[in-house]
């Protein structure tokens, strides 16, 4: 094992982490895009993005195209290639503000989170139909881990750490 680092974040260090890999030579047979953050205060990427849309959405979709040939060349008949997106059913009351993607006409965290959210999975449905047009071996799945016991919920309501704090260890993963 070996740990390249990569801040999804930061569109150049996505940049140099797909170059420090494709530099190693190696195939690429499944791509666990996970990274996220949740809730979080209104604040921006270094590259200026709100920081849900810039890390959960567009983090993902630079580093997946990026590192797409080398998933299509890993990929056989047999054996595909995969792609596996951690989403979140939150998706299913995001809305897709084509006009204000960056949430700069009214900020709600919640609804920042639930618009990159859907995005992804709008994004790895459209991906899917694309790479089987094209008979690609590659797959793309879109996932909803369900409610797990993480970091995420730093920045919840007190009021909701503490029921969190006393029902996680029954009902979370």
């Amino acid at each position: 094992v070996e740990f390249l680092y990569c801040d999804l974040a930061s569109m150049k260090s996505i940049r140099q982490f797909v170059q420090r890999f494709r530099a190693k030579n190696c195939p690429l047979h499944v791509l666990v895009n996970n990274a996220g953050v949740m809730l979080v205060p209104e604040r921006k990427t270094e590259d200026g993005f709100e920081e849900h849309f810039g890390l959960n959405y567009l983090g993902h979709f630079l580093l997946t195209n990026l590192l797409l040939d080398t998933l299509k060349q890993s990929g056989t008949h047999s054996h595909n290639a995969r792609i596996i997106t951690v989403s979140s059913a939150t998706h299913y009351v995001g809305k897709l503000h084509l006009n204000d993607l960056q949430s700069r006409c009214s900020y709600s965290p919640h609804g920042a989170y639930a618009q990159s959210k859907l995005a992804l999975v709008l994004f790895t449905y459209q991906l899917q139909h694309l790479l089987t047009a094209n008979g690609s071996h590659v797959t793309a799945n879109v996932v909803d881990p369900g409610v797990v016991n993480t970091e995420l919920y730093r920045h919840v309501f007190w009021v909701v750490k503490v029921a969190k704090w006393m029902t996680a260890w029954l009902f979370f993963k």
